[in-house]
Parts: structure tokens; sequence; C-alpha cells
């Protein structure tokens, strides 16, 4: 990508609680729409991450949220209304206030069978700026996939198509304005699920992800790309004594850069012994071949893990490894207390954007916090699911928690996440609170030419935030939510000096005017502070409503 060494795309803004409530100046979404994809039903476990410390792809997001079982078809109307004193937040373009109204129609359908399962969720999203601070748009969104049992017990597959908007700005600013881009994804997924008996299981996914960029306005020259994960794993369980072989090959393609590529190639064994029912640890070694377009490097692995599960509800666990580039770790803990979900997660690893694509870009997911929380109450998944989408309509919470955000770069990095949440749910109140810090960093191999010899951008910034909410049921059918998020993001290295500090507050009244119809009033409150060349610092205030209407 063309660019001075301190150029850097990143997303507009880390504000996701915010922008999913209520929609930035420039993309905005309806408040309440029901964005849920349908999947995760009736296939065998997939290879989780969290088992090594640069893991496994798992099913894509949206797969995992809880939905209902059986076929139906759900069309959707949205509508929003928003005032905003200044639609060029975050750009160095001078203030100005415009009312953006929104139309989003849409529609979700499921088919299951034994052995095949399809499902889709669409939306149209048109945009049309009053005083034209921006081009009217219509915006395109969504997700197709299916699922099938080819041979029980041994073969399934996967495939999925997924389109999604992203707004980006650069800085330091060169073309001040913000602007959004389009990324669809084409995924196809064939893989093997055996147990050979109680103890023993083997498991191999070839997932394989073509990335298009369309609709770019953000002038800079994105890159379409393919992100592929080779993997196969054979365990046996501790009875006490237990192992495990595995193999991964992942591999990062930007296909209009010179088909810059990035590889990594590792195999590991495992010993593992069970010390009690409910706590495991072992050894594991092994060796990882690690390579881009411009260099290459190998280096043996070794490292420890451990698993401690000594209820239904409580579990803490981990990966730490000496490798290539130092040490990486997975280290996850999570707790069900009642009414208290406690969740925490520390990884430390190499990374691309385009890997980094199919993890939520918004933030975590709530849904499947509270579908963990309410799994004792309701063991079968579909009233568990009903459970989960009332709970979120009666309290008013968002249906995702802030997050880091997803820097665009088409170099390899290293990446330092640690993110912990918390939701504690009372008779009437509800709270949630998400803290995160991501350390990114350029990951250039010995022999590598200079990142800004390379014309790539540079990687290195730290990103810290909290983000706050809080829901108060006020009758049967309304309730309140009030917000706050907090993140400020510190470049260093070859970005040293740029920064940017963000502060949000939002207020936002949830109607339930039929079963199928919610209304959403709200205002927010947005602070930037920044010492980035050519961005102003600004402040911007909003109110909003919408409309949502499923038939």
């Amino acid at each position: 990508m063309p660019t001075t060494s301190r150029t850097f795309l990143f997303a507009l803004t880390p504000l996701a609680f915010c922008l999913l409530q209520a929609g930035a100046a420039n993309a905005q979404t309806i408040p309440g729409l029901n964005t849920a994809v349908p999947g995760g039903v009736g296939l065998p476990q997939q290879i989780g991450g969290g088992e090594t410390a640069d893991g496994v792809l798992a099913p894509l997001a949206g797969a995992s949220a809880p939905v209902p079982r059986g076929n139906f078809v759900q069309p959707s109307l949205g509508m929003s209304v928003v005032q905003t004193s200044n639609a060029y937040f975050g750009t160095a373009t001078p203030a100005k206030s415009d009312t953006i109204i929104s139309i989003s129609p849409g529609i979700a359908f499921q088919t299951e069978g034994p052995d095949l399962r399809t499902y889709g969720n669409f939306a149209l999203n048109g945009q049309y700026y009053a005083r034209g601070s921006y081009s009217n748009t219509v915006l395109p969104s969504g997700v197709l996939g299916l699922s099938a049992r080819l041979v029980d017990q041994w073969l399934y597959f996967d495939a999925g198509i997924t389109s999604q908007q992203n707004a980006l700005l650069t800085i330091p600013t060169q073309s001040t304005s913000t602007a959004t881009y389009t990324t669809t994804q084409y995924r196809v997924s064939p893989y093997i699920d055996h147990r050979f008996s109680d103890n023993l299981r083997l498991r191999a996914r070839s997932d394989n992800i073509w990335t298009q960029i369309s609709g770019n306005q953000t002038g800079q020259a994105l890159s379409n790309g393919r992100y592929s994960l080779q993997t196969v794993r054979l365990d046996r369980r501790p009875t006490p004594f237990g192992w495990g072989l595995d193999a991964k090959q992942e591999e990062t393609v930007y296909t209009n850069s010179g088909s810059l590529a990035v590889r990594d190639e590792i195999v590991r064994a495992r010993g593992l012994y069970a010390f009690t029912p409910h706590f495991e640890a072992g050894l594991i070694g092994g060796y990882e071949h690690y390579s881009t377009s411009y260099a290459s490097l190998g280096h043996s692995i070794y490292g420890v893990q451990a698993d401690w599960r000594p209820n239904l509800f409580t579990r803490l666990g981990g990966v730490v490894e000496r490798r290539f580039f130092g040490t990486g770790w997975d280290v996850s803990a999570s707790q069900q207390i009642q009414q208290l979900s406690l969740r925490m997660n520390w990884t430390r690893g190499p990374s691309t954007f385009l890997a980094g694509l199919q993890t939520i870009p918004s933030g975590v997911s709530l849904s499947t916090l509270l579908n963990g929380m309410l799994a004792s109450q309701y063991p079968d998944p579909a009233a568990r699911a009903r459970a989960v989408q009332n709970l979120l309509s009666v309290t008013g919470l968002p249906s995702t928690l802030p997050n880091a955000i997803n820097y665009y770069t088409q170099s390899a990095t290293l990446q330092d996440t640690f993110t912990a949440t918390a939701v504690l749910l009372a008779q009437r109140n509800s709270y949630s609170v998400s803290v995160f810090h991501t350390k990114t960093q350029d990951l250039l191999l010995p022999g590598s030419p200079p990142l800004n010899n390379l014309l790539i951008a540079s990687a290195n910034y730290v990103q810290n935030g909290i983000g706050l909410s809080y829901g108060r049921r006020l009758t049967p059918v309304m309730s309140l939510n009030v917000g706050v998020l907090r993140a400020l993001n510190t470049g260093f290295g070859l970005n040293q000096g740029i920064s940017t500090r963000q502060t949000s507050f939002i207020v936002q009244l949830n109607r339930r005017l039929s079963p199928q119809t919610i209304l959403v009033l709200g205002a927010r409150r947005q602070l930037l502070d920044t010492a980035n060349t050519g961005i102003l610092n600004a402040n911007e205030s909003a109110i909003y409503a919408g409309l949502t209407h499923q038939f």
C-alpha cells in the first residue's frame, strides 16, 4: 500500500458500543435491528482456539450466536433519524451539522434438516444526508451460509459468504475525509471430526477464505487477499496419561501487492496427565517455520499447558510456549455465579489483518456471555436462545461489548491482547463492563528490508479502553440504557507522537410497541482529543430515533 512510513489506517472509532446502538455520523446502523446470524446447530464441536498459543480457527463469530431452531423466514424493516452537530467528527474537516435518515429492509431465514442447514441474514441500509455532508448511499450487508453432514461421524462441510461495511480514517490524514469500503468474504471449510473411542478423537479442518474489497472511498490502496488455515489434530484423553499430536499451516496472501505472503507452519506433540478429574496439565514440544515474502525463520517450540474445571461454571486454562518471536501464550478464565458472568482472555502471538477479520470486529458478544450464564437454567438450546434475546430486549443492554479495533495493514504483526468482561443481572437492573488492552507491533524477520522501504504502513500502536453500560427495566415493555466508553490509542516506534483519546456518553430508551416492533430514542456525546497532524480536536452531540419491525 503506497504510504509514508507513518501513515496508518484504523477503524473510524473504537466506540463500537455507540456504533451498535446509535450509529456513527457517516455509517449509521439501525438501532434495535436484529443482526444475529443463525448457526452452530447440530454439528460437531469445531477445533477451537485457546488450546495453543496461536490457536486454530474457530467458526466465524456469527455462527455461534444463539438462534431459534427449525425453519423460518423473518423479514424486517428498520428506520432511523439522526441529528448530529458534527457529521465530520474524527476528520480534519470543520464541523458541520446534518440530519441523516436511514431505511434498512432486511430478511433472515433458516432451513434445517437432519444433514443440511442453510441460513442467511441480509439488509440494505439506505442513507440520506439532508445537508449533503456525504453522498447518499445504499450499503448492503449480511451473511449466507450452510452446514452439511456428508458422512455421519466423519465428514462435514461449512461454506458461507459475509459482506460488511467498514469505516476507515487515515492517520495522520492525507485525504481529509471519512470514508467506507466493503469487505466480502467467501469461505469454504470441509472438516473431519471422528471419535474412535471415548478417549481418542481425530479432527482435521481446511478453512479457505477469500476477501474482496469493493466500494473503496478511502483513497488508499486496500488489497484483496486470501487467508487459509489447515489443521490436523489427534487427541488421547488423559486417563490419567494422555497425549496429542497436531499440525497447522496458516497463510495470508495479499493479492494486490505483488502477492505479499505470510506463512506459519507448526507441528507439535503434547503429553498430558490428569492429576484429578478436574485438573490436567502437560508439556509441549514441536517445531515452527515462519516465512514472509522477504525472509524465513525456523525455531523449536517448547512450553506447558494446563486446564482446571472444578465445576460446570468455572474454568481456568491456557498455554505458554517459547517460539520464534519470544514467549507466546493463550490464557483464558470464566466464571458463572448465578446472575454474574466473568470472562478473561489474554493472548500473545503473530497475526495479520485478514486473520483478524475472522473474529467479531465490533466487540465481545454479550449474547455468548448470557448464553453461558443461562446454560443451567435452560438446557434446551432453543429455549435458552429465546431467553437470551428476551434479556437483551428487556434490559436494553447492547448485543456486543467494546473491544480493541482491528488495524488495517498489509504487514505481519505481533499482537498482545487482553480482554476482561463482566455482566451482572439483577431483578430490574443490569450492569456490564468491558476492559481491553492490545499492543500491536510490526513483525519483521531478520534479513527483511526496513518497513519504510516496503511502502507498508506501520502497525505500532497500543490500545487501552473501558466500556461501561447500565440498563434499567422501567416497565415490562420499556428499558433505559446508559453507556460510557473511554479509549486511548498511542503510537510508538515509527508511529511515535501519534495518539487519539476518545470519550463517549450515550443514553437510550427502548420501547416495545408490539411483540414485533421496537422504538428507540437516544442521545450521545463524543469527545476527541488527538495529537495527530491534520485532525481537529472536536466533539459531537447527536439525538436519534429509530424504529424496527419484524414481520
